[in-house]
């Protein structure tokens, strides 16, 4: 990483802001990588006394923050680069940037520098071809994906805070009931989504929503989502960020990393 940024550094081509946003997404990968892949994972770290020492730890964390601002710890010490899976880039970029930012213009300012620092890794020989191509395609996938979710999620925002278009003879009518989590969309037919949330064994819909949003959605994506019951409609009450489905895999069909959260 330090090589790429030098290299940046370096090319009269660079532009300040371009310079800028590989720092950043360079910045962005290491924070990933550190605490929320499983390059890092301190096996024993809930064994026994070692859970009241992260506990404590935690505690001590907390207190510095609402102090003043903490720097993030940056030193990934000498791990190789054989440890990196494509799945790790794949998760970074449809699930870590996506929670972070959610902005569709900065995830593929970011995915061209991942691309390039890709490509750089390759010129200089330390990945094989295998290697390169498994990374180059795993980007190829999920950065179309991510980009499209992340407009999808600006979008739904402002049709939230709009009022979600209900009807007049649904204003002022009270809601009877709230579902809240990570809904996978299960079904999309006639203008209509249907959510199905697995951690809560339960099925959810129809959605309505305007034709221009629901050609944004595929099956398979997850969505942060409150929903609410009014009469018999269910309506957006409030909405986080969406992933797309490359990311959140059925339970039985995933066999990729973990992630902490």
């Amino acid at each position: 990483m330090d090589a790429f940024i030098r290299q940046a550094l370096s090319e009269e081509t660079v532009k300040a802001p371009s310079l800028q946003h590989v720092e950043q997404c360079m910045e962005s990968l290491t924070q990933y990588l550190l605490h929320f892949s499983d390059l890092f994972q301190d096996q024993d770290m809930f064994d026994g006394d070692g859970y009241a020492d992260w506990e404590d730890n935690l505690e001590a964390h907390m207190a510095e923050l609402l102090q003043g601002d903490v720097e993030p710890t940056g030193d990934m010490g000498m791990l190789p680069l054989k440890s990196l899976d494509p799945e790790h880039l794949r998760d970074f970029v449809g699930w870590y940037l996506l929670r972070e930012t959610g902005d569709a213009e900065l995830i593929q300012t970011y995915a061209k520098t991942l691309k390039s620092w890709v490509e750089f890794i390759h010129s200089h020989g330390w990945w094989k071809q295998n290697e390169y191509l498994g990374f180059a395609e795993i980007l190829d996938h999920v950065v179309p994906a991510a980009i499209r979710v992340a407009r999808l999620s600006q979008v739904l925002f402002h049709f939230v805070r709009s009022g979600t278009g209900v009807s007049p003879r649904m204003r002022g009518k009270r809601f009877s009931r709230f579902v809240e989590g990570h809904g996978r969309v299960s079904e999309i037919s006639r203008g209509c989504l249907h959510f199905n949330f697995e951690n809560q064994g339960e099925n959810v819909g129809p959605i309505a929503l305007p034709q221009v949003i629901i050609d944004l959605i595929e099956t398979g994506d997850v969505f942060d989502v409150e929903l609410g019951l009014r009469d018999d409609s269910w309506v957006l009450v409030d909405i986080g960020p969406v992933y797309p489905r490359c990311v959140y895999v059925e339970v039985e069909e995933y066999q990729g990393l973990k992630k902490i959260s």
